[in-house]
């Protein structure tokens, strides 16, 4: 695979264009995610905590930032993998009361054992006003095992953020029911039907056979959209009580 079209590749994991369609088995969801993401950065300015960073996937989004990257160097993902800027122990952030400008949280949530004692954590260390931006998957399959340990909806997820000193500014969920069917559809035949352990045949069975089943739930998705019963990812925009 060449180079350039490899890192092209790799770009369009987490920040795809809409012809990533023909590379990335979870476009829907991830696209879905970046536009909720992007949307919403201009909220923020100064230094930003990226909780549970990880590879730092949404970055290069918050120009305007500082951001501070904060991951733990247990459980998931290997501490390599991880471009923390600081570690959390036990719990706990090394940075003082009402330090920070705002607050990241994407796709961490269902990892905290004790989610509760996490967003008091943040409350703590941003300061009165300051924005916190969540992504949570609700309907997708456990990553991490055994790391992955609730999976809440949007009611649930605004319930803690509330009883942890923070007010709920927008609360949006997506894609809708039919495309969150589809790409539930795709992730199962990428699990059980098609070669998908060669990047070749990856990349293949992408092009071939995800990539028009993902255009075609887009597609229908806008004549019949159907109940809002069912989705795969939770946005939160909450800031900091005074």
């Amino acid at each position: 695979m060449m180079p350039a079209f490899k890192a092209w590749v790799a770009r369009q994991r987490f920040l795809p264009q809409r012809c990533g369609v023909w590379v990335n088995r979870d476009f829907i969801m991830r696209r879905g995610l970046m536009i909720e993401v992007q949307a919403r950065c201009e909220k923020f300015r100064g230094r930003v905590l990226d909780f549970g960073c990880g590879e730092k996937p949404y970055h290069s989004l918050f120009k305007d930032c500082q951001l501070i990257g904060a991951d733990t160097a247990q459980g998931g993902h290997e501490a390599s993998r991880k471009h923390a800027d600081v570690w959390i122990e036990e719990g706990r952030l090394p940075l003082p009361d009402a330090d920070l400008d705002g607050a990241l949280c994407t796709e961490v949530v269902q990892y905290l054992p004790d989610p509760d004692q996490c967003f008091a954590e943040l409350a703590r260390v941003l300061k009165p006003g300051a924005p916190l931006l969540i992504t949570h998957p609700f309907a997708h399959e456990e990553t991490e095992i055994p790391h992955d340990l609730c999976h809440y909806t949007a009611q649930g997820l605004r319930a803690i953020l509330e009883r942890c000193g923070f007010r709920i500014e927008e609360c949006v969920s997506f894609p809708s029911y039919l495309e969150s069917l589809t790409q539930l559809l795709a992730l199962w035949l990428s699990r059980t039907v098609l070669p998908w352990k060669h990047p070749l045949a990856r990349l293949l069975s992408t092009a071939l056979v995800l990539a028009p089943l993902q255009i075609l739930g887009i597609a229908i998705s806008r004549i019949l959209p159907g109940p809002k019963s069912l989705y795969l990812s939770v946005v939160i925009l909450a800031r900091r009580n005074p």
